[in-house]
């Protein structure tokens, strides 16, 4: 049976099918199957549910760094409560419960437990022998009040001083890092119906929610509609946070031209011997950035759109582009929760942020890539110096997966304006000697003075002839 494994037509029901087949012959022969291994982890891929991160990911990340999935300092849904790392934050989710809703607990209670069926459905092995209605009732109100609160903190800040009376500024850094796991996600139809039942101040549920996620997306406002995934509603905050990057916040005011038609190539794992030798599409090293520019070819921003990557070729020169990124030392978190939502889905499509990220990592290697990129401007940063950065950069758990769909179109057209030894010999021309202005005087002053030495060699070589002597009438 396939550990994992995607049809060609993005699909996820070869697996799904194999798993289902695997339950059945455990229940058959009475063996036991814990809900944290294999089987209960990808029994629903591809279904609309919040997963669980995959055992073999969580335990290869703990044998080799910080475990990124799970919460530092405050659980929300019940995949992680009951830590007891999490302590300080759960009780003081009863003071925030009851400075939102006051005397109206009892009707919220009510309102709540009325589709507290449909929130159970949403995770993955939550029975009712594990939490009943009431105590889950109980749990998803007090967390997602709690996670309202800090969404409203976040871009109030001194208008709800409790956060940073009872976490300090410290917890409340982690209590943000910890709302994009995976594992530590509320359906999102659960949060819009909480802040319509606790809000006072007239505004609108979506209007909350987008400016939260545009605030840690783009440190603006811009986003101006939850964005819709097939036409559905997304399930949970990451998974809304996810579109935006995938899709290109198509409602927003981008700060640069929109994003181009980048072409990606269909097959995966399934090209021909020959195609590999030719394009290089299975290795994992290519170009980075320096040596790419030191073959004429420079890097632009395109847009946030993790899918806007393009190469454009010139005669003399060529142009990557690549999309816009905000990196802080929580970005390796963010993107690898990310990576892990969407290999969940089961389909290659979805695989965007996967692609960005071997994309990067290929062209990032050395601390002057990472200069390169955000001189200009490709990446900003609000770490302390480029080395922190590469560091972020290189910890990005993409789930031990090199060889997902990467941009073979792209890495194909950079390889053959490489491949030209015109454009090859003019790049190194123009990067060895008009990269500034003195090296310039200095080519200048050198052709000269060729010049001169030619001219100088041939009048010695060839001396002119005396003109003849007049005779005298």
């Amino acid at each position: 049976m396939h550990v994992f494994s995607i049809t060609m037509d993005g699909s996820s029901k070869s697996v799904k099918k194999e798993i289902d087949e695997a339950f059945f012959l455990a229940r058959e022969f009475k063996i036991p199957v814990p809900e944290d291994e294999f089987f209960q982890e990808h029994r629903y891929l591809g279904e609309n549910r919040i997963h669980r991160v995959p055992h073999h990911l969580r335990s290869r990340k703990l044998k080799e760094e910080e475990d990124y999935y799970t919460p530092k300092m405050v659980s929300f849904g019940p995949y992680h409560y009951g830590l007891h790392e999490l302590c300080a934050s759960e009780k003081f989710k009863p003071i925030i419960l009851k400075t939102l809703v006051s005397s109206s607990y009892a009707d919220i209670y009510n309102k709540i437990f009325e589709v507290i069926d449909q929130v159970r459905n949403c995770y993955v092995g939550i029975s009712k022998e594990k939490y009943d209605d009431k105590s889950l009732t109980e749990m998803m109100l007090l967390d997602t009040c709690f996670l309202i609160y800090v969404m409203k903190f976040r871009l109030k800040p001194l208008n709800y001083p409790l956060l940073t009376q009872y976490l300090g500024v410290s917890g409340i850094t982690l209590a943000l890092r910890d709302i994009y796991l995976l594992e530590n996600q509320i359906p999102l139809s659960l949060i819009k119906r909480l802040i319509n039942l606790i809000n006072k101040d007239g505004e609108e549920e979506s209007t909350l929610i987008c400016n939260f996620l545009s605030t840690t997306a783009f440190e603006d406002k811009r986003l101006k509609s939850i964005p819709r995934k097939n036409d559905k509603e997304p399930l949970h905050l990451l998974d809304v946070l996810h579109l935006v990057f995938a899709n290109g916040s198509n409602n927003a005011r981008e700060p640069v031209k929109p994003f181009s038609k980048c072409k990606w190539l269909p097959r995966w794992l399934c090209t021909r011997k020959e195609d590999q030798s030719k394009f290089g599409l299975f290795s994992n090293q290519f170009r980075s950035v320096t040596d790419l520019k030191a073959k004429g070819i420079y890097v632009k921003p395109s847009s946030y759109c993790l899918k806007d990557i393009n190469f454009e070729s010139y005669p003399f020169s060529g142009q990557l582009q690549l999309p816009i990124w905000y990196f802080s030392a929580a970005s390796n978190r963010l993107l690898s929760n990310m990576i892990v939502h969407e290999l969940s889905m089961g389909t290659v499509e979805g695989m965007v942020t996967l692609i960005y990220v071997n994309f990067l990592k290929s062209l990032v290697v050395r601390v002057e890539d990472v200069r390169e990129l955000r001189e200009k401007k490709v990446i900003f940063t609000g770490l302390e110096n480029d080395e922190q950065v590469l560091k972020v950069i290189k910890e990005i758990d993409a789930g031990g997966i090199h060889y997902a769909p990467l941009l073979e179109e792209v890495k194909k057209k950079i390889e053959d304006h490489c491949s030209s030894k015109a454009r090859t010999w003019f790049a190194e021309l123009k990067h060895s000697y008009f990269r500034s202005p003195w090296t310039l005087i200095g080519l200048i002053t050198a052709i000269v003075l060729l010049c001169l030495t030619v001219v100088q060699t041939y009048y010695a070589m060839h001396p002119a002839s005396p003109a003849p002597a007049r005779s005298p009438h």
